[in-house]
């Protein structure tokens, strides 16, 4: 069986301001311009990972996921 290779979804930037945030970067380390299609989406990633360390910090852990049956649209 041949090995799939990962998919992105989103563009290259997002994922660069991921890496960013999970490594302690500030904000300001972007390497794009403020007002460009790549530094939002660069900002993007970086916000989305900002979210998800603040809400293990504040659960002491990672996120649970929804019980089944509690009318949650993804169970």
């Amino acid at each position: 069986m041949k090995a799939r290779r990962l998919r992105l979804i989103y563009p290259t930037a997002y994922y660069q301001g991921r890496a960013c945030r999970q490594d302690g970067k500030c904000r300001l380390s972007q390497p794009y311009g403020n007002m460009t299609v790549d530094g939002g989406w660069w900002l993007a990633g970086w916000h989305d990972t900002d979210m998800e360390l603040s809400h293990e910090t504040q659960t002491n852990g990672p996120a649970a996921p929804p019980a089944p049956g509690t009318g949650s649209l993804a169970a």
